[in-house]
Parts: structure tokens; sequence; C-alpha cells
């Protein structure tokens, strides 16, 4: 008797971990929007199947109408053809995704299309994909990339997924994400998967990286996948182990796949450990890279960048086994592993620590998970989201004008405005408890607004 309990006992549980993953089968499923469903962060849209999460696929998103989503369960769609959410309607998702620590496996295409918002906790397992003819279109498996002006911010978002190109090119493709514009920030995310380019048409570019084709503002990323790129007629190819082309501030990033690149035919090609090719006012600081680059441009962190004069690397590091091009110190491989190598990382901050058996980087430096600012997009201010002493509220957010500031305290307040470098825009006394700021002047993007001490995001088009 006591043996059919505990078998009974096992069953049950077999069950309850088996119907934690929803396996799609082709269907489509309305969620429920009642009761003002979506309309904020705490209240919002859940996804509990995938055929809810299809559903998302085939509906068109509105800028001005943002909604809030969270994933419930784990998601199979068992290799079954994806239509990436956003590109029906008007072909770019807008909203805030929240996959809650879940995963989704078994995809046959990238999660979203082109996307603006929030994309955060959110794992990719257990997947192939293959992209035939990828002509003119970016490609990531958690999505494609961003618009224009659009702000995009990807948080705590992981692939395994295998992504193998073939016969494309005037494409950006990445690990995560394909190519992004200058008001996208990616932090705290990852690539464990291999990335394998076969390119034989008369493109005229060709950019590939572990975490992105071409992205702005990364921070607290890293790349473990190998990326091997082969073309013939492509005349520029830049690959990286991060990103193939980078701009503006890269901190506390590292690489250990190796990036090879091989192009055929008098094509050009630029590969890097960390960044192919750095453009504009581009920030390397605190990244190491120890895999193995080759190309016909290389180097062990950055192959080329567009300005000298006004790109920086500092506090880099690479193996003295690649080719050095000045943008870093070469280093032994033994050094790279230890404490004294972990104290040179965390020049700036603790923000490295020793890998240490069981050994999770090879013995290689590992970010301290708990030492990471959770918010803090590029490491620079420290952005505390949980519930502040001071009420503050800013309407309208986004904005372009004017935004107005209020708070629940009404003695003098001094109200500072950053950016998402940690520069000081503006700065302010709020007599009473409300305050108008022209913020016309402002260049589109996300800022942070301080006051006294609460901070809140604004976003300005």
């Amino acid at each position: 008797m006591k043996k059919l309990i505990f078998s009974l006992a096992i069953l049950v549980m077999a069950t309850s971990l088996t119907a934690q993953v929803s396996v799609w089968d082709g269907s489509y499923e309305e969620f429920d929007t009642s009761n003002e469903k979506g309309l904020t962060e705490d209240n919002p849209i859940l996804i509990e199947n995938a055929a809810q999460l299809a559903y998302m696929s085939q509906r068109a998103y509105d800028p001005n109408n943002c909604k809030y989503y969270r994933l419930t369960t784990d998601i199979d769609l068992a290799n079954l053809p994806w239509v990436a959410i956003g590109i029906m309607g008007v072909g770019s998702f807008y909203g805030y995704f929240d996959g809650d620590n879940h995963s989704i496996s078994r995809m046959d295409y990238g999660l979203f299309g082109y996307a603006q918002g929030y994309i955060k906790n959110l794992t990719i397992k257990d997947t192939d994909i293959v992209l035939d003819n990828q002509m003119g279109y970016p490609f990531g498996s958690i999505t494609a990339g961003s618009f224009y002006d659009d702000v995009l911010i990807i948080e705590n978002c992981h692939s395994y997924a295998n992504i193998t190109v073939k016969d494309g090119y005037n494409s950006a493709i990445g690990g995560i994400v394909g190519e992004c514009q200058e008001n996208t920030y990616i932090y705290n995310s990852s690539n464990h998967g291999d990335i394998y380019a076969n390119l034989d048409n008369n493109g005229v570019y060709l950019t590939v990286g572990g975490i992105g084709g071409a992205v702005f503002n990364t921070s607290f990323c890293y790349n473990t996948g190998d990326i091997e790129v082969e073309s013939s007629f492509v005349n520029d190819v830049k690959v990286g182990g991060i990103a193939g082309i980078a701009s503006k501030a890269f901190k506390n990033c590292y690489n250990t796949g190796n990036v090879e690149t091989t192009v055929y035919n008098d094509g050009t090609s630029i590969t890097g450990g960390i960044i192919g090719y750095g453009g504009g006012n581009g920030a390397l600081l605190s990244c190491y890279n120890v895999g193995n680059v080759k190309g016909e441009s290389s180097s062990g962190l950055v192959a080329l960048v567009e300005n000298e004069n006004i790109f920086v690397a500092d506090n880099c590091f690479m193996t003295d086994s690649n080719e050095n091009n000045g943008y870093g110190e070469a280093v032994s491989d033994d050094f790279m592993k230890s404490d004294e190598f972990v104290e040179m990382l965390n020049k700036y901050d603790n923000y490295y620590k020793k890998d240490v058996e069981p050994f999770v980087n090879d013995g290689y430096p590992v970010f301290d998970s708990e030492k990471i600012p959770a918010l803090d997009i590029n490491g620079t201010i420290g952005v505390d989201e949980t519930i502040a002493e001071v009420y503050v509220e800013i309407y309208p957010n986004p904005a372009s004008d004017f935004v107005k500031v209020s708070t629940d305290n009404s003695q003098q307040t001094t109200v500072k405005v950053y950016n998402t470098l940690g520069m000081l825009v503006d700065e302010f006394e709020m007599n009473s408890n409300e305050i108008d700021i022209n913020i016309s002047d402002y260049k589109s993007g996300m800022y942070f607004i301080d006051v006294d001490g609460t901070i809140s995001k604004l976003v300005v088009r």
C-alpha cells in the first residue's frame, strides 16, 4: 500500500512538472483583457499558454496605447512555423513584455520582429534556427531590433539558440538582437548559442555579433557561443564576439567564444573579440576577451574604430595569443584566471568575481550577480525602482515639450535630470510640490529624474 501511495505521489509530481510547459499545437487563443488588464505593470495581461503567446503575433500594436504583458509558464513552440510578434499590422511590437524568468523553446524563428518598449526576464533554449535568404531584414532570437528613435530596453534575457544563416546579405545578425538604434539598451543578458553564416551573394554589408549585429549601450553582457562567418562577394563584413558594429557605452562585457571570419573573392572583413567596428563616440570599459579571433583584419578586442580621437577603451584586456590593435592590454591566459586580474577588472566597481569550482566559465572571471545594479542601465547612476519614501509622478511620459513633476513633499526640493551616461543635464529647485520642466531642447531618448534620491525614468520623443 505504501509503495502504491508513493508511486501515485511520483505520478502526481511528474504530471505537475509537465503541466508547467505549454506546448503549441498551432492554434491561437485570446487572452483576458478584462478589469483593465494590461494598463499597468502591476496588472498585466497574463500569457498563460502557447496559444495565447501565438495570439500576440497576430495583433497590431499602437505606440500610443502601451500594454503590459507577463508570461506565466514555460512555452514549447514545437518547431512549428512562427510569425514574429510585431510583424503583423503596423510592423512593430510596442509594450512591456516580462518573461518572469520563464523559457521559450523549440523556436523556428525569432520571438519579436521590430520592437520598442521593454523586454525582460526571458530565456530561449533548445532551439536551432536556420534562415535561408535572409536579405535586408535583421535577426535576433529575442528581437530583430528597433526602429529609428524608438526606445528599447532588453534586460535579463538569455539565448541558447544556435543560429545558421544561408544565402543572405545586407543583414545584421545577433544572438539576442539584430540591429538597434541609438536609444536601445541591452543589460545583464547573454548568448550561449553558436552563430554560423555561410553567405554567397553579391551583398553590400553583413554584421554579426554574439549579443547583437549592430547595437548601442550594452552593459553586463557576455557571449560564450562560437561565431563563424564565411562569405563571397559581400563587400563589408563586420563581426564581433559581443557586437559586429557598436557605439555609445559598452561596459562590463566579456566574450569567451571563438570568432572567425573568412571572406572570398576580394571581399573585406573586420573581426574583433568584443567589437568588430566601433562607431562614433564609443566607449569600451572594463571588458575582456579570451576567445580566439581570426579574420582578414582582426584584433583581440576591437578591430577598427571610426574615429580614434574620440573612441575610448579603458581597463580592457585580451589574451596575448590574439593580435592587439591598441584598444586594450594583452595578458596571459593563466593570469586571466587569477585574483589579481579580477582586481584589475574591478577598477571602478566590484562587479566581477573569480570563477571557482564547479567552474561555470572555465576559471575566467564572471559577474557577481548580487552586486549588479538591478535597473542601472549603463552602470553609471543608481536607479532603484523599489517603493520610495517620496512619491513622485511624471506626466506626460513619454513627452516631447513639457513634463510636470509632482511629489507629496511640499518642502523645497532639488530636481536633477541625468542622461543614460550619468551626466547631469538640468537641475531645478522645486519650491512647491509641483514643477513644469521644458524638455523641448532635449534629444530623444531616456533620461532619469532624481527628486531628492527618488529616481524615475522619463522617455523624450
